[in-house]
């Protein structure tokens, strides 16, 4: 069964053991262990069922200590980590040749992250290595953002959690690409906008081009069990089933069903998206319908995760 506590110092000794720990970020709640132990990684691995050719973020507690794991930290990375670190932004760099390839799925690139939520602080503080932390879920499924989803998710084991409360931004980190010899690449859209990314770099950001594996880019992602439809037109006859469950952005209609209204909104509605998602989850509905925001830039990573979250309908 979970322990969900706030004894930091237990907690340390639990990573330094090679155990895994469920640890908060600003984004979403973390399934850490140590990154220098491949042991460690690899119960990382196996306890969330995420596949091996899936790429780990390397979470630091300052931005100093990024040259013990990238080979290279280029001026425009430099920037970066200026103007978002702590912060949601994950950085993809060329990797030293000691980084386990069992971190970066095989490649010679490493994902970087300086969280910025207290506790995180305090835990790489303490810690004084690097831990990888991707979302504290089954694979595929909703990720956390309280202690309780994380020890939901986990409920058979005896994984310890760090309760850091409920996650401020409430969607995974930007990743920003920035290896030599290509041009910088958003490899996953965040709650950090393009433009104010591109602002810092001084030059415009490509796409993904398949070159580079990153973190959550899997078709079917952030995932219900229940059906889930996503909309722009409501499916009017649906409204009068009580096994029909809603999602709202500001413009909910009188449903029979149980419904949420995260408003319209954006930084407020990532940040319960995954929340509300669990609520309905839990109700053993039919089917989970979710109202689609506009499509605005602002709205781009909350359209990234229910496209992989949902079928349109």
């Amino acid at each position: 069964m979970p322990i969900i506590t706030t004894d930091l110092a237990r907690c340390v000794a639990r990573v330094r053991a090679g155990d895994l720990l469920g640890m908060p970020t600003e984004t979403v709640y973390g399934l850490a262990a140590d990154a220098a132990n491949a042991e460690a990684v690899a119960k990382v691995f196996a306890l969330k069922g995420r596949p091996s050719s899936n790429p780990l973020i390397v979470h630091l507690h300052d931005a100093s200590q990024a040259g013990q794991w990238a080979a290279e930290v280029a001026p425009a990375a430099q920037r970066l980590m200026a103007a978002f670190w702590p912060g949601p932004l994950t950085l993809v760099l060329p990797a030293r040749d000691e980084v386990s390839r069992s971190v970066t799925a095989g490649q010679d690139s490493v994902a970087l992250r300086v969280p910025a939520h207290p506790s995180a602080q305090a835990l790489l503080a303490a810690f004084g290595g690097g831990l990888v932390a991707p979302s504290a879920n089954r694979y595929m499924s909703i990720s956390p953002t309280s202690a309780a989803h994380v020890a939901q998710q986990f409920a058979d084991s005896d994984l310890h959690i760090l309760d850091g409360g409920p996650c401020q931004v409430g969607l995974e980190s930007s990743i920003v690409s920035l290896l030599p010899g290509d041009r910088p690449r958003l490899l996953r859209r965040g709650m950090l906008s393009q433009a104010s990314l591109e602002a810092v770099l001084g030059e415009a950001l490509e796409g993904q081009d398949g070159g580079v594996r990153a973190p959550g880019q899997h078709h079917r992602h952030y995932a219900p069990s229940t059906p889930t439809l996503a909309f722009v037109q409501a499916p009017f006859e649906a409204l009068a089933s009580p096994r029909c469950g809603w999602l709202w952005c500001g413009q909910a209609l009188l449903s029979q069903g149980p419904a949420v209204d995260l408003g319209d909104e954006p930084q407020a509605y990532a940040a319960g998206l995954y929340a509300a998602l669990y609520r309905l989850d839990a109700l053993g509905l039919e089917r989970l319908y979710i109202q689609l925001p506009p499509l605005q830039d602002a709205w781009g990573a909350v359209h990234d995760r229910l496209a992989r979250a949902s079928q349109r309908l």
